[in-house]
Parts: C-alpha cells; sequence; structure tokens
C-alpha cells in the first residue's frame, strides 16, 4: 500500500488543502533534478510533449498531488487508474517530469504550486522549465522556439538558437509554478512553441521535445512525432488538393453556365 508523505510537517497550515503523496520513499528521491513541467494549455503543446517524454524514457510515477482545487477524475492510462497531477523520475532521480491533465481551479494554483516547489525543495533542483504552447490559427510554416528565462540564463539559450519571447504573459499552472520559483529564488525557464489552436499539431511538441534534448542531451527519440507530422502535413495537402479540384469543377461550370445564357438571348 502506497506510503503518505509530504516532506513537510503535517501540522503544515499551508498543506490542509493540498498534499503530495509519495509512492514510497525509493521512487520519491531526486538528486539536483531537472523538473520538466507540462500541463493544459493552448494546443496542449506543453501536455502532449511531457506525455511523450515520459513514455519514451520510460520513466516511473515516483508521487502524486491531491488537491481540493484539482476537480475530482482519473485517467485510465496504461491500463491503470492514474490521479491525473503525477511526478515521474527517472532511475538516477536527476530527472523528474511533473504532468497534470486536467485544469486546476484558478483560486488554487498558488497552494497547489508552492506545496509543489516544497515538496522538491529537498532535493535541491537544478532548474524548473515549464512546457507550453504560443496560441496560433493555421500550421506555422516556421517552428523557432521562444524562451522566458532570466538575464543569467539568456546567452545560452540564445547561442542553442532559441528566441527570447516578447512581452508574454504565462498564466494557469505554468505560470504559478514560474512564479514561485521566482519568488524563492530557483532557477526556472519556459520553453514556448507556436501551435495552432484550429487543427491537430503535433509540430508543437515536436519542436519542445527536440529543445529539451538540444538544452539536456535528454537523446529522446522524435521519429514518432516526426511521422505525425508528415501525416497532418500529408492530410493538410490533400484537402487542399480536393478543394482546389472542387474550386476548378465549380468555376468550369460557372463558365458553361454563362455562355449558355448568352447564346440562348442571342
Amino acid at each position: 500500500m502506497p506510503k503518505r508523505q509530504s516532506k513537510e510537517a503535517n501540522n503544515s497550515s499551508s498543506f490542509a488543502n493540498t498534499l503530495v503523496i509519495e509512492r514510497n520513499l525509493k521512487s520519491a528521491t531526486f538528486k539536483n533534478p531537472v523538473v520538466i513541467c507540462g500541463f493544459v494549455g493552448p494546443g496542449l503543446a506543453g501536455l502532449t510533449a511531457a506525455g511523450y517524454i515520459i513514455g519514451h524514457l520510460q520513466l516511473h510515477e515516483a508521487a502524486h498531488v491531491m488537491s481540493r482545487y484539482i476537480p475530482p477524475s482519473v485517467i485510465f492510462i496504461g491500463g491503470k487508474i492514474r490521479n491525473p497531477f503525477r511526478i515521474y523520475r527517472d532511475t538516477s532521480g536527476s530527472l523528474a517530469v511533473v504532468i497534470c491533465e486536467v485544469p486546476v481551479v484558478a483560486s488554487g494554483l498558488f497552494d497547489i504550486s508552492s506545496s509543489l516547489i516544497r515538496w522538491f525543495g529537498q532535493s535541491n533542483p537544478s532548474e524548473f522549465v515549464v512546457l507550453d504552447g504560443i496560441p496560433i490559427e493555421s500550421l506555422p510554416e516556421t517552428r523557432p522556439t521562444f524562451y522566458v528565462a532570466n538575464e543569467e540564463r539568456q546567452n545560452g539559450l540564445k547561442s542553442l538558437g532559441f528566441l527570447p519571447a516578447e512581452a508574454t504573459l504565462i498564466g494557469g499552472t505554468a505560470g504559478s509554478i514560474l512564479s514561485e520559483c521566482v519568488a524563492r529564488d530557483i532557477n526556472c525557464l519556459s520553453l514556448l512553441a507556436p501551435v495552432s489552436i484550429t487543427l491537430m499539431d503535433p509540430g508543437a511538441p515536436l519542436a519542445l521535445v527536440s529543445a529539451l534534448n538540444l538544452l539536456y542531451k535528454l537523446n529522446i527519440a522524435t521519429s514518432e512525432l516526426e511521422q505525425d507530422v508528415e501525416m497532418v502535413h500529408n492530410e493538410l495537402n490533400e484537402i487542399r488538393k480536393q478543394y482546389q479540384k472542387l474550386q476548378e469543377q465549380a468555376n468550369a461550370a460557372k463558365g458553361d453556365g454563362s455562355n449558355g445564357g448568352q447564346n440562348m438571348y442571342r
């Protein structure tokens, strides 16, 4: 039976509404981890990227978050019923992935983010990385990766080809995590990719995973995402061809009708 712990005093009033529940002590041990976070956001780009990382690195669930601010729900995935707000780790404890597959009630964002940051505090995380999308209408022709980071981190990110996001407001769970990191002087950044909010867009999570590979040498295979991107492009190209064909037929029919009318009244 999973042992319930929070790594904080049980009588702390700040944990009255939120608890981080560990599966067991060994699974919840981290060593200066990079903490990657993906939540519900534009185009589900960050959430999809985080889920892809969990699956392809075969990470194991270390803990989950219980809170009155998380809508009562479960996720059935991998043949198991799971809590929607979960924390995963790799075998070395140097990488953590935090994922939440449902929106968090706005009034509880501070409580949940502060509880999560405190829980990771004893592991001395090296950096929190929040993945998110920048909403756009159609699929972008190019897919740059943008960042939000402090001045000390920016030169390194620029050298890798990432672009600074301009006048960006990050809200929700993602913004709350970043805000809490800033308040506690914990290294943090956000990586953002343009994502279509009207079309299926696997290119955004592909851009985010590729950025993480470049930044942290994770060596995550991206072939599946690349195939998804190619499939979407092929489907859209086929739709465009069909649309053009219909347009040509409509124009031809309109032209025939016009000529017939002219001949009738000559």
